[in-house]
């Protein structure tokens, strides 16, 4: 992408038109398929997205070593 790694900055922003024109396009196909499963991007960072009601569920402190996937 055009900005470095949780780079807050206006190369962030999910219609930012600067950097390469294939990592754009990724970009903009990864919103298209999130959006199209109910999934909002955050206005400044391309990869935060919020999945519908997430307001509705509290924010839980579990370490990933105690998940049994």
């Amino acid at each position: 992408m055009a900005g470095g790694y949780d780079e807050m900055s206006r190369r962030s922003y999910p219609d930012y038109r600067g950097g390469p024109p294939e990592a754009r396009a990724r970009r903009d196909l990864l919103r298209q398929v999130m959006e199209r499963h109910g999934f909002t991007v955050e206005p400044n960072e391309w990869w935060h997205f919020n999945y519908k009601d997430w307001q509705q569920y509290p924010i839980l402190a579990i370490a990933f070593s105690s998940l049994r996937l």
